[in-house]
């Protein structure tokens, strides 16, 4: 048996419902009960554990100080006890702060969308601003657990990670990305066709563009969040992709260009 936590004791989870408290105290007495194991040394201790367990879990007001306070409930409990024996007025018991964490993309993180999140069996649909920041948290009061006894419901808390896009790199509110430009776009000038947040730009490319040219698209980057202050800019280093499977008439081309190029 595992000491100390009542659930892990029942081997439920901290979201049991009362029916499967009440199952799995069942199976465990009938397992564990002392009348059916004499020959274990620690039975009525181990029955004394399940049925402290259960008789915690089963009370809702027990139960929500447990969740609370952990190892220090008693006390807490007992105090709460005491005060209202005096007279004092009963102001509720605030609910639960609900955590949740959410990994977005580059792109997810960048615009406003709405994410579901289950809270005590309740499916609760919240507004995730555009820009959020990596590592930042985003909190919805009253949205989480329910009050007892006229207590206000806790919050809904939103950790926020932001995962990597793939190609691209984000400093600060800047976005890096890599483009491929072929050989005769580098060469003789054209464009490219980009794919940033606001979805696909076309990129004007200088004739004898060099490889690794940067490119800087201003106001494409990452917003701010709540639109404070300016967005950030989107930086595209230019990669020129040489060709390949070049046939005997393209090598003789080239080889008559190279001629030219260094007799000039």
């Amino acid at each position: 048996m595992s000491k100390g936590n009542y659930y892990k004791i029942l081997g439920i989870s901290t979201g049991a419902t009362p029916d499967e408290i009440k199952a799995a105290y069942r199976k465990l007495a009938s397992k564990h009960h002392p009348d059916l194991n004499q020959d274990a040394e620690d039975a009525t201790k181990v029955m004394q554990e399940i049925n402290e367990a259960y008789e915690v879990l089963r009370d809702p007001e027990k139960r929500r100080f447990y969740d609370l306070y952990d190892a220090d409930w008693k006390s807490f409990f007992k105090w709460r006890k005491s005060e209202k024996s005096k007279g004092y007025k009963d102001e509720g018991l605030r609910g639960f702060d609900y955590h949740f964490n959410i990994k977005l993309s580059i792109k997810e993180a960048a615009k406003e969308h709405h994410r579901s999140f289950k809270a005590e069996g309740r499916d609760v649909c919240v507004k995730i601003p555009a820009g959020v920041e990596a590592y930042s948290y985003l909190t919805y009061f009253g949205l989480g657990g329910r009050g007892m006894n006229g207590g206000p419901n806790g919050d809904l808390i939103v950790n926020i990670t932001i995962v990597p896009e793939p190609g691209w790199r984000l400093v600060n509110k800047d976005i890096y990305a890599t483009a491929f430009v072929d050989l005769y776009t580098a060469l003789l000038g054209g464009q490219i066709v980009v794919d940033t947040i606001d979805g696909k730009v076309k990129v004007k490319i200088p004739a004898e563009t060099q490889n690794g040219k940067v490119v800087r698209l201003r106001k494409k980057g990452f917003p701010n969040y709540k639109d404070v202050g300016p967005r950030g800019d989107f930086y595209v280093t230019l990669s020129v992709k040489l060709p390949t499977n070049l046939t005997a008439k393209d090598k003789q081309l080239f080889g008559q260009l190279a001629k030219r190029r260094r007799k000039s």
